[in-house]
């Protein structure tokens, strides 16, 4: 149920510790849980039963025979991709943006087509992850150890890179940052 407010949280942590280098982990953590609670709950329910719904209706397009089920397949397929990619973004736009969950959404999926190439690293980060998990039995280890958490890590600074091209003010202060260090 806390699964998409504890996933804002995370990349909000990540990103922040990356981008201000701030130690405050598990404060930072908790406070966006509670300031994203609602809408990032509610973005996660309405995943979840979109995806369960993509997921049977593939399943019942790969069952079906001929031309329906090819057409079914390719219909399912395309639809699949933008949903794919705002889940990859709406949590960590959710993170660094103060809009309607409508709006949030619709960014998600901007940003995701306007990086389409970043989109990919993260697709490919991520699907790295999930195919050591399943199939290198060593690495269910480093998952147990570190969770999701490494994943969220190594993408939040894709993350970062691309909102600093929507957020120039932040883009800015961290030039400041690194010329005064």
């Amino acid at each position: 149920m806390t699964i998409g407010a504890s996933t804002t949280a995370l990349y909000y942590s990540c990103m922040k510790r990356i981008r201000t280098n701030e130690g405050y982990v598990s404060r930072n953590f908790f406070n966006a849980f509670k300031s994203n609670f609602r809408q990032s709950t509610l973005i996660w329910l309405g995943l979840a039963a979109l995806g369960l719904i993509l997921f049977f209706d593939m399943r019942i397009a790969i069952e079906a025979k001929g031309i329906i089920g090819q057409f079914m397949v390719v219909s399912c397929s395309v639809l699949i991709i933008p949903f794919v990619l705002v889940a990859l973004y709406i949590f960590p736009v959710q993170t660094k943006f103060e809009n309607r969950i409508r709006d949030n959404l619709k960014n998600a999926l901007l940003m995701s087509l306007q990086n389409f190439h970043l989109s990919l690293l993260i697709i490919l980060i991520i699907g790295t992850f999930v195919c050591l998990t399943l199939f290198f039995r060593p690495f269910i280890g480093l998952i147990l150890v570190c969770g999701v958490g490494l994943a969220a890590y190594l993408t939040s600074g894709i993350f970062v890179f691309i909102f600093r091209k929507y957020i120039p003010k932040e883009l800015n202060e961290a030039r400041r940052s690194v010329d005064a260090g």
